[in-house]
């Protein structure tokens, strides 16, 4: 009796052949990288996921902070997340 199955689902092309290459890097197969993500979250029921921004990420929000910074009368603040919804509800058209 056959114990495996095929999962199908969509994914960037770029990410798939991005992975297939770091893979084969290190000489083995992505179905190998996905069967032990996917083992692992079985068996842990956790995953991870990095929150490290990509350089060019962290440069523009530099930047937009530093705008923020020099010119903050072109900048709406909130106390609260209240008042932004509050505000957000003021501006939302009605239909």
């Amino acid at each position: 009796m056959n114990t495996e199955t095929t999962i199908t689902f969509k994914t960037k092309k770029k990410l798939r052949d991005a992975a297939k290459r770091r893979a084969a890097q290190f000489g083995i197969p992505l179905t190998t990288v996905l069967n032990a993500q996917l083992a692992e979250f079985a068996r842990s029921d956790q995953f991870e996921i990095s929150l490290t921004p990509r350089p060019e990420k962290l440069r523009e929000w530099e930047h937009m902070s530093e705008e923020m910074d020099r010119h903050p009368e072109r900048f709406k603040g909130y106390g609260s997340v209240e008042e932004l919804f509050k505000d957000l509800d003021k501006t939302r058209i009605r239909r």
